[in-house]
């Protein structure tokens, strides 16, 4: 930045963050996205508080803003049309987003007095604008360069959490003999638990190996009387669709009678008679009853798109889909411990291949606690996009080894497979339906509820829904009500 103009312009910009900017701000919970929102939120309020005092510093800043209509509609040049239109009030751009984020930060119609004074404000501003940015699917690079102008910095100084954690001193090594000692790299960390998974690429038709990280941690507890109410009553209709996972029955064995020929007893009982041995006459196959312990894997989308409205016709409370989410899983473990099947609850949602976040509210074979789930549930947040099929393949591998009986995986999301790295609609989609597949390969039923946002529109969505899932493997829920019908079609 060789321009003098704009050496001055970095200079002053970085003082008013001096003099305007707290130290730091609080990042937990916070996507990509919505950080970068709240920064250029930030940057713009010290600049306006700047230009109160000294009106001069808007001859310094303004003319370094060039952003245009023209510019585009991806989110880089929507955030650069948006720092536009919060430093020069004469700027006028005709997008809704632009505008809705004008509208939020000024108090004013003379756009003299910001709105947002507290890093509260300034967050739920951020939170609001990147939410809209999530459902319109805009893909964003976290860690390309900048698209604000050249003299405002890259913010580093905001997240004081993560240059501790860039700082932060290795993991002592263990002891000589344990898991790790060897090579350092092997070392786990101490609350994520890092698993790599392959991707299908629909393109060249190949699978990538190791292509998707999922990072599994365990939920955290939140306020207990914010946590979803437990209806019992529906809990106990669940009971009856529920209670055919336990109906199924253990491996084909070979019988004097039964429904099918089993051709390889047919051969060797003819080879017997040919011989003059003595034959095997249970030539039949016939399935054996047996105790079957099913293992049922609850997960969550709690992605951007669950905070979207549910359904108020389909719904006593038009609450959001997440809600929704939440009371059916809370319900369906209820039931499921009632019938002593195994059950795991999960939350998930992807900020990039490399950071799908999984959040274990139960585990497979921990004991069920109502109170403990209905606060672990409220903790989750929406946020983030939706890789579907990193999600299905996580909690189908911890599945795998389940061999008591019949294993499912219930997901409950509106089906919408995005992510902010992949800008082909169809990738994701075709990599969740290979993740389905695989699944039933090895013997893991996969099966989808689908949360039906209010509104009309969304025939599309149910159509992914099918392409991904097959049309007996998906069904709509719009509210708890519908959670005992929805059930008993699928597992119909």
């Amino acid at each position: 930045m060789a321009d003098s103009a704009a050496q001055r312009a970095a200079a002053a910009h970085a003082a008013a963050h001096l003099v305007y900017s707290q130290p730091g701000f609080d990042g937990a919970g916070l996507v990509p996205i919505a950080r970068t929102l709240l920064a250029v939120l930030e940057d713009a309020r010290v600049e306006a508080l700047a230009m109160r005092e000294l009106p001069g510093l808007a001859r310094l800043w303004r003319p370094l803003h060039t952003a245009t209509p023209d510019s585009g509609a991806d989110f880089a040049s929507l955030l650069q049309r948006l720092a536009r239109a919060l430093a020069d009030p004469g700027y006028d751009d005709p997008h809704a987003w632009v505008r809705k984020g004008r509208r939020l930060f000024y108090l004013d119609e003379a756009l003299a007095l910001p709105a947002l004074r507290t890093p509260a404000e300034l967050r739920a501003a951020a939170m609001a604008l990147g939410h809209d940015i999530g459902q319109a699917r805009l893909p964003f690079n976290a860690r390309g360069p900048s698209p604000l102008p050249a003299y405002r910095d890259d913010h580093r100084w905001m997240w004081p959490a993560d240059r501790l954690a860039e700082v932060a001193p290795p993991p002592a090594a263990p002891p000589p003999g344990q898991p790790g000692a060897d090579d350092p790299g092997q070392v786990p960390l101490p609350d994520v638990q890092l698993t790599h998974h392959p991707e299908w690429d629909r393109l060249i038709r190949r699978l990538r190996a190791d292509w998707v990280t999922v990072q599994e941690t365990a939920s955290p507890a939140g306020p207990a009387a914010q946590g979803p109410s437990l209806d019992v009553a529906v809990a106990r209709r669940l009971r009856r669709p529920l209670q055919r996972l336990k109906a199924a029955v253990g491996p084909w064995q070979r019988a004097h009678d039964g429904p099918r020929l089993d051709l390889d007893a047919l051969v060797h009982w003819q080879l017997a008679r040919r011989a003059g041995r003595p034959a095997d006459g249970r030539v039949h196959r016939a399935p054996q009853r047996a105790a079957a312990q099913p293992a049922v894997w609850l997960l969550v989308d709690q992605s951007a798109s669950s905070a979207d409205r549910a359904d108020p016709v389909d719904s006593e409370v038009a609450g959001r889909l997440l809600d929704v989410a939440a009371q059916a899983c809370a319900a369906t473990a209820q039931a499921l411990q009632a019938l002593g099947v195994a059950c795991a609850v999960s939350g998930f949602a992807s900020h990039g291949r490399h950071a799908v976040r999984l959040q274990t509210v139960q585990g497979l074979r921990q004991p069920h606690d109502a109170a403990r789930l209905a606060s672990q549930l409220a903790a989750l947040r929406c946020g983030g996009s939706t890789r579907l099929g990193a999600a299905l393949r996580h909690a189908v591998q911890q599945l795998a080894p389940w061999r008591a009986g019949p294993r499912w995986v219930l997901l409950l999301s509106d089906a919408q497979a995005h992510d902010i790295d992949v800008h082909d609609p169809l990738y994701l989609r075709a990599d969740a339906r290979h993740a389905v597949r695989s699944a039933a390969r090895r013997g893991v039923h996969v099966a989808c509820l689908r949360l039906a946002p209010g509104g009309a529109g969304h025939a599309a969505d149910a159509q992914a829904g099918r392409a991904i899932f097959g049309a007996r493997a998906v069904q709509p829920l719009g509210s708890l009500q519908a959670l005992p019908q929805a059930l008993r079609r699928l597992l119909g």
